[in-house]
């Protein structure tokens, strides 16, 4: 995907961040694991502006199930909801600045400030999914931390005893997922039951989604928390919600060079806890 305007055509001075800033969060959510929608949900309210904003997550109580009898009245019951609050409580940023001199001599020109800059989007894609890893171990059930052995234990078998966990905790069938470590999608991969997707063909994988094993969406990615092989569960579990708040590019107050720079904020919060697993090394 072109994600920046053709080298040589477009020069710093007409940089333009609020749509660059639009542009670049489609590639740096295409390439999310962990915060990426097969992981996560984005159930609030707000617009999210920077650092310790607060941003409101209503999620709605279950109505109450009466027993009923011929001709008997039944009450409604107002609706209820609990209002929680999702911190904005995880920034990170970028600034370099490129010497005119290489910057004329690179390649196109442009293309050296380009480059850097999705480098940088990288950068703050492995550190958005670093985060939400974190908040789903802090917040998942001690019950639901459990060990895997890589080469030893039987992926598909347990899967399918994460599933029995997560049927008895209520949670909706639809759209389970399990993100595995590159070893884990090895043994994956070799297995009779596991179902492809885009991986291995011509289509491009968006959010580390390789296909699917034992009614769990499977995607894969090396950037898991130190010590876990897997995090498995369904996205209504956790809420999380960020903006590329700014990105933009300045003449360099005392040297001879281009300034880029760009800030990345994000929120992330457990609301059921139940829906989470978290297999660890063994």
């Amino acid at each position: 995907m072109a994600v920046f305007p053709a080298s040589g055509n477009t020069p710093v001075s007409t940089f333009i961040p609020q749509i660059w800033a639009a542009e670049l969060m489609t590639p740096l959510r295409e390439e999310l694991v962990l915060a990426s929608p097969t992981c996560v949900n984005s159930d609030y309210e707000g617009e999210i502006n920077g650092p310790g904003d607060q941003v409101h997550i209503n999620s709605l109580n279950r109505p109450t199930v009466v027993n009923y009898s011929r001709n008997a009245d039944v009450n409604a019951q107002l609706l209820d909801t609990d209002d929680q609050i999702l911190a904005i409580d995880h920034g990170k940023a970028f600034a370099f600045a490129v010497d005119d001199v290489d910057r004329i001599q690179s390649a196109g020109g442009g293309e050296l400030i380009f480059k850097a800059t999705e480098e940088s989007i990288q950068a703050l894609r492995i550190a958005a999914d670093a985060y939400v890893g974190g908040k789903m171990i802090a917040g998942a059930l001690a019950a639901n931390k459990v060990t895997f052995t890589v080469g030893t234990d039987d992926v598909f078998n347990t899967l399918v005893d994460y599933g029995v966990i997560l049927d008895n905790a209520d949670v909706p069938l639809f759209r389970r997922f399990a993100v595995v470590r590159p070893e884990i999608k090895a043994a994956m991969l070799k297995h009779d039951k596991f179902i492809a997707s885009s991986y291995g063909s011509a289509v491009p994988v968006q959010n580390g989604v390789i296909g699917s094993l034992a009614g769990f969406t499977i995607a894969v990615t090396p950037h898991l928390p130190t010590g876990v092989e897997m995090i498995v569960g369904s996205p209504v579990a956790t809420t999380y919600g960020d903006n590329l708040v700014s990105l933009e590019s300045f003449r360099h107050p005392t040297k001879f060079a281009h300034v880029v720079r760009g800030l990345h904020v994000a929120g992330a919060k457990v609301t059921r806890p139940e829906a989470l697993i978290i297999a660890s090394a063994a």
